[in-house]
């Protein structure tokens, strides 16, 4: 009963910015429970006390992930910021950051102010028109955590945020000086001549299983070795099906696909459409655990 009440909440708080504000109260104080808000949000902290980017810088970002999660439409959760925040900090690998996807910039927000701290460019491709007319068998697909009538169709123009509208909230709110735009179709865009040579990081929230596809197979050959490729796409079945294509990994990207953390659950109920793959067969499971919050 306790579980259905939050998970009814919840969704409530991310349609009612009141709401919304009251439920971030009431998660913050619940920092004891695990794999909740307050608990990842003590723990992403307490992190800092052996880390180069120590506890009062963290402190300090969390506060302005705080404030994004108010007042920009975003499409993300704050656990989400949290779990990309971390595994953005560890990374060991060489390249720039790419968001494939904004929406209104709340989640590039957050990334940008990262890629500042790491002195590293955060490369954002989006139509900026919101999603792309697509054939019918696309428009729709099933969550594996929620039944039919939760899942909207994927209309076109549906997340659409302009490039004004984005530009705007990322100099408000996160670092405008560490990112570039690059604004079109993702078949367009995401070619050889627009891409880097190494990408140290990606972040798709594209909904479409088409659009991941294109993402997927554009962004994953430029990654460099120990770079993370997240999606916010994990709990889609038609996007799980892309990623387990035998076909996809034999056309010279890997005999055998890497784990993907977070397939069809999420990394926790309050991420329940985050996962990450992390590229390169002899990553060790010591730099894997590094990544994750809860160390």
């Amino acid at each position: 009963m306790k579980s259905a009440l939050k998970h009814l909440v919840v969704g409530i708080s991310r349609r009612c910015p009141p709401v919304r504000t009251l439920a971030e109260v009431i998660v913050r104080n619940n920092a004891l429970t695990p794999d909740t808000y307050g608990y990842l949000r003590a723990r992403f902290i307490e992190n800092g006390d052996n880390h180069e980017v120590d506890r009062s810088t963290r402190k300090a970002l969390v506060e302005k992930f705080e404030r994004i999660d108010r007042e920009v439409a975003i499409g993300t959760s704050p656990t989400d910021g949290l779990f990309l925040a971390e595994i953005l900090l560890n990374l060991d690998a060489e390249g720039v950051l790419v968001e494939c996807g904004c929406f209104a910039g709340g989640s590039s927000s957050k990334i940008s102010l990262i890629a500042s701290i790491l002195g590293r460019t955060l490369l954002i491709f989006d139509s900026f028109e919101g999603l792309p007319e697509v054939e019918a068998e696309y428009l729709r697909d099933s969550h594996c955590r929620r039944n039919e009538e939760w899942q909207l169709d994927w209309t076109p123009g549906k997340f659409k945020g302009s490039l004004e509208l984005v530009r705007a909230n990322i100099q408000m709110h996160g670092s405008l000086e560490a990112c570039d735009f690059i604004q079109g179709w993702f078949e367009e865009t995401l070619t050889a001549d627009r891409l880097p040579e190494q990408i140290a990081f990606a972040f798709a929230d594209v909904d479409l299983a088409n659009s991941s596809t294109c993402c997927f197979t554009s962004l994953w050959p430029r990654l460099s070795s120990r770079a993370v490729y997240a999606t916010h796409d994990a709990a889609y079945l038609k996007v799980l099906q892309v990623f387990y294509n035998s076909g996809l990994w034999s056309n010279g990207r890997g005999s055998t696909p890497p784990i993907l953390f977070g397939a069809g659950f999420g990394l926790c109920n309050e991420s329940p459409h985050l996962g990450y793959m992390v590229k390169g067969e002899d990553v060790s499971v010591e730099y894997l655990k590094g990544l994750t919050i809860d160390k």
